[in-house]
């Protein structure tokens, strides 16, 4: 979520709370002569409008620039180029905010509008942390800090937001000594202001960064600082905020119970104090944490389930989305549901991973830090031990002490962080080869996507084409136009039938004997109840309860050689006899289709598409296919030796 920009305008002040005094600075603005006060006005309707209506709010920019401009008023002119940022910055067009927010400073500084300079080194401030420049957010910051402590001592802004900003920036580093130095500055501004509402602010964010350091004690002592204050003030936001708190003190002190009611009370604040979606989120998380614990998968899948929800329509949180992954992999687990388990498991492992290799690359980095630091330090020592000779045989035996303990630390330190490195390096190829799996799965559906595609879009190819010629036979008998109408619409349910089969192979990630069988019955009584003059007949021997299962290629490659023959058998063999018959042998199965029709000479006939499609299908099973002249009848047998690349 986008962080508003601190600004403060140093104009007259005027309400905007109701349309009268909207209507009352227009009516200042059009009859004031004083041009200073006209562009203040104006850019105080730029304000109003600044985060409602864009459109207006561009149109009084470019009226209280041309105004500014054309009478010089360069004080008005310089708080109008810091608007203008915000206008950009709120609107999305970053390169153009980052360009009138530096004008500003350039500008301000030049005329020596130390006042505005503050301003515009806040927004500078707010603008880097907004795109994540930690760095310059801080320098930004600090420029302000000094630039208002020039300022004569009755002049001097409250700094607070500054400090609390400051405070923040160090949080989201996980800074957490730094960030308690600055907090606890704004914290001593707010209260010699009196100003409570900030006050609740403070404490909860000093409650959150002793929480992070473990100073438990510390962190719910300020915790219910902000509860006492948020209760004089009737309880909003932060009163939830610091409910949380507490309730995350209790989780981690292992009291659940007492947690969950704290967390419930602040899911069921008034509609009045709304989440901003990082509280929902962090709230959800820790309900489905906390659910796992008192054994309540059910509820726990409930609040993951919507922490992932929310984290979708917030994609800017999702460096904490691997915190719901593993109590939502365990709430499945407990009910039974091992494949979404698994899956939230594995979804766990690799952000884990992700998360691991980022914080590896900055530790090292700290620990090269590290090594300069003690490297110059020894070097240090050493000119130290040749300056004072007297003592230098305890200094010499200290150090040599020291030496050996350090090295010996190293050396241990580097054999354990090379262990773990390993352990995740294990790890890492595991995932990788899981992923490498789930690849092939990928370029095999892509494969029967494309077998949609051709076939499919061929067929349509031929019914536009149909129905063209249509169009030249009108003068024929209405018989013939009725036949060709009913054929297109035969083939039109064909086209349809294989798009249903090949939709239904698309999403299968395996097929399973039983999903073989259904669909080879169901087919079979599809053609029953089309050709009822047919007597069909379908017979296996796979069992249920075998744990076989083939990758959706394979399990379609066989239901649709069944599928070609028996339709051979109906269309061009004139059977009135057909029967299926599919065994199971050990890493083998067979597939038998028979009829009773008039059969064909095998070597006088020209096999067609059908056959042909047939066997190629066979040729990617690695099977063999036979067709076989009975006379009358035609028998095709299909014989499958399957291998664990045709296996899930």
């Amino acid at each position: 979520m986008k962080k508003v920009l601190l600004v403060t305008l140093c104009f007259c002040a005027f309400s905007f709370g109701q349309q009268s005094k909207i209507d009352s600075l227009y009516h200042i603005a059009k009859s004031t002569t004083n041009d200073s006060l006209k562009v203040a006005v104006y850019n105080q309707l730029v304000w109003k409008y600044l985060f409602s209506d864009k459109n207006k709010a561009k149109q009084l920019i470019d009226t209280s620039e041309s105004i500014a401009i054309s009478k010089n008023q360069k004080y008005g002119y310089n708080t109008l180029l810091g608007i203008k940022g915000i206008y950009y910055d709120v609107n999305g067009i970053s390169d153009s905010a980052k360009f009138y927010f530096n004008k500003s400073l350039t500008y301000s500084q030049k005329h020596k509008f130390v006042l505005q300079e503050k301003h515009t080194l806040n927004n500078l401030g707010m603008y880097n942390w907004n795109a994540g420049d930690f760095k310059k957010a801080l320098h930004y910051y600090f420029e302000s800090i000094k630039v208002n402590d020039k300022l004569p001592e009755a002049e001097r802004g409250d700094m607070s937001a500054n400090f609390n900003n400051i405070g923040l920036i160090y949080q989201e580093m996980h800074w957490y000594e730094k960030a308690i130095k600055f907090h606890s500055k704004a914290l001593d501004f707010r209260k010699k202001s009196n100003n409570l509402f900030a006050q609740t602010h403070s404490y909860n964010n000093l409650g959150i960064c002793y929480k992070e350091l473990g100073r438990l004690e510390k962190a719910e002592h300020n915790f219910k600082k902000s509860v006492e204050i948020s209760n004089q003030l009737n309880p909003g936001n932060e009163y939830y905020v610091a409910v949380q708190g507490l309730a995350s003190i209790q989780y981690a002190q292992n009291n659940y119970k007492k947690a969950l009611d704290l967390y419930l009370q602040s899911l069921n604040r008034p509609e009045t104090i709304p989440f901003n979606p990082k509280e929902k989120i962090a709230l959800y998380s820790s309900l489905t944490e906390i659910y796992v614990k008192l054994n309540n998968p059910q509820k726990a899948i409930l609040y993951g389930e919507l922490c992932l929800k929310t984290l979708k329509e917030n994609t800017e949180f999702n460096e904490v989305e691997v915190e719901v992954y593993k109590p939502l992999a365990e709430a499945y687990y407990l009910t039974g549901n091992i494949e979404k388990g698994a899956f939230y498991n594995t979804e766990f492992y690799n952000k884990t991973i992700e998360k691991f290799k980022k914080e590896s690359a900055e530790a090292l980095q700290e620990l090269e830090v590290k090594y300069d630091s003690e490297k110059k330090e020894k070097e240090i020592l050493l000119q130290q031990t040749q300056l004072t000779k007297q003592q230098n045989y305890i200094i010499i035996s200290v150090s040599v002490a020291l030496l050996v303990v350090f090295i010996a630390y190293l050396i241990y330190s580097t054999q354990v962080n090379k262990n773990k490195q390993l352990r995740k390096e294990q790890e890492l190829q595991l995932a990788l080869s899981k992923i490498e799996t789930q690849n092939k799965l990928q370029e095999q559906r892509l494969e029967i996507s494309r077998d949609l595609h051709d076939n499919i879009g061929s067929q349509l190819t031929f019914i536009i084409s149909s129905i063209d010629n249509l169009k030249y036979g009108l003068s024929a008998a209405n018989n013939k136009i009725t036949q060709k109408l009913n054929n297109i619409s035969l083939f039109t349910k064909d086209t349809i039938y294989e798009l249903r089969d090949t939709i239904w192979a698309m999403n299968k990630d395996k097929v399973t004997i039983e999903d073989l069988n259904s669909r080879i019955s169901n087919f079979i009584i599809s053609a029953k109840s089309a050709e009822q003059d047919v007597d069909f007949s379908f017979n296996s021997n796979l069992k249920k309860e075998q744990t076989i299962a083939f990758n959706s290629k394979a399990g379609m490659n066989m239901y649709r050689i069944i599928q070609e023959a028996v339709n051979n058998a109906i269309k061009h063999a004139e059977a009135s006899k057909i029967t299926v018959n599919v065994n199971s042998g050990e890493k083998a199965i067979q597939i038998v289709i028979k009829d009773n029709g008039k059969g064909f000479n095998l070597h006088e006939t020209e096999f067609g598409n059908g056959i042909q499609s047939m066997q190629k299908r066979a040729e990617e099973l690695n099977g063999t296919l036979k067709i076989l002249n009975q006379q009358p009848g035609t028998q095709i047998k299909l014989n499958y030796n399957y291998t664990a690349n045709d296996l899930l």
